[in-house]
């Protein structure tokens, strides 16, 4: 059984094993997303901008974030809404991240 809101402290930290971010995944999430910036899809505009070249969608981040929690089982059964969340970007997520 998973944990609970209250169950869940403030800096508690979890590892989740590792993922990787493909050119694939971006194409699909935009596909999916309807997201076609080009700051995602499009090398040679992204080359351009401060980033220096193609970066994932923030959102598609979060997916993977939360499937990363998800398969530890942390909140299996215990999960009702992301309510009071709180994500903080760090750095842009590049394929082969």
């Amino acid at each position: 059984m998973g944990l609970y809101f209250e169950d869940f402290t403030s800096g508690r930290r979890f590892e989740t094993p590792g993922r990787l971010v493909t050119d694939e995944d971006i194409a699909a999430f935009a596909a999916v997303s309807g997201d076609r910036n080009p700051l995602h899809v499009d090398e040679a505009y992204a080359k351009t901008t401060a980033f220096g070249g193609r970066v994932a969608h923030g959102a598609l981040g979060l997916a993977v974030a939360t499937g990363l929690f998800s398969q530890l089982g942390i909140t299996a059964g215990t999960l009702v809404a992301l309510v009071g969340v709180d994500w903080n970007f760090r750095a842009p997520i590049r394929p082969g991240d």
